[in-house]
């Protein structure tokens, strides 16, 4: 296992924090993720926040691969939501419906701008449980929960909602970088961008000419400043939260990491996460 630079990092943080670092051999070879180090409690649980984007993207493909919902099909009125327009899953998952951060409102036109949306994931949860006649939170239970072991459920917003300690999220992770139970067309679209190169916001870093995500994952490309390791691939994709957790998978260097803390996403996590990303990088190459 591989140690200090990274805990004189982590300690810099003045409250509780857990780390940890992974690597794997390629996208269809789920048996070769490893561990490669882990710091901090194990077990603390903690929210995940925006992290839950993942999760819930990653069960609505479920329903998307069983036939119960359509990535492309125009939903001419969406739950919720007063005025109809024919906006996809897709453009729900993506951010590209136009729809408001947190109104049930469309504030741009479709396709136009990447607008950051809570109550566009909200929407997909309220869709699929209409569609099927079961709740949301027992979607997520049978496609990603209990295929992982975690023994959670979601008890909030399908854009925030979950709590869970550091091994569930690495055991997370080692799906979203190693996908045993999606197929490699839908987990492409998921950790792909989708190519249309629209403007847009990452919350607290700002405005991006290319805010570029896929089917429910960001994807750094050309994006600075970012949250991600410096001089990671523009492949690089996962998500953060405003609880101070994220989850990045490097497709090229083969590296994912992991990270949980007490305390919400501030000037310091913008301060130190690039410095922890860089020597994570660093340290797996003596691993």
């Amino acid at each position: 296992m591989i140690s200090d630079p990274v805990s004189t990092v982590l300690a810099q943080f003045p409250f509780p924090v857990s780390c940890a670092l992974f690597s794997f051999e390629s996208a269809s070879q789920p048996q070769s993720c490893q561990l490669l180090g882990t710091w901090g409690d194990l077990d603390t649980v903690y929210p995940w926040m925006s992290v839950t984007k993942l999760v819930t993207s990653r069960t609505i493909l479920g329903a998307v691969e069983n036939g119960v919902l359509d990535l492309w099909e125009p939903l001419q009125q969406l739950p919720g939501v007063k005025n109809p327009r024919p906006v996809s899953v897709a453009d729900l998952l993506a951010h590209r419906s136009g729809l408001d951060y947190e109104k049930k409102e469309f504030t741009r036109a479709l396709h136009t701008r990447r607008v950051y949306s809570n109550v566009g994931y909200e929407i997909l949860g309220d869709l699929l449980s209409q569609r099927s006649g079961v709740s949301f939170s027992n979607w997520v239970t049978k496609m990603v929960f209990l295929p992982l072991g975690i023994k959670r459920q979601l008890s909030g917003s399908p854009a925030w909602g979950i709590y869970g300690n550091l091994r569930e999220l690495l055991s997370f992770a080692f799906e979203a970088a190693c996908p045993r139970f999606l197929s490699p067309k839908l987990f492409s679209a998921w950790s792909r961008s989708d190519g249309m190169q629209l403007p847009g916001v990452v919350p607290g870093y700002g405005f991006h000419r290319d805010n570029a995500w896929g089917l429910g994952c960001e994807i750094h490309a050309a994006k600075q400043p970012h949250w991600t390791l410096p001089g990671s691939s523009p492949d690089t994709y996962g998500h953060f939260g405003q609880s101070g957790a994220f989850l990045w998978i490097d497709p090229a260097s083969c590296l994912g990491a992991v990270f949980l803390g007490q305390q919400r996403f501030g000037a310091l996590h913008k301060q130190l996460w690039p410095e922890l990303n860089r020597i994570l990088r660093e340290a797996a190459k003596t691993a």
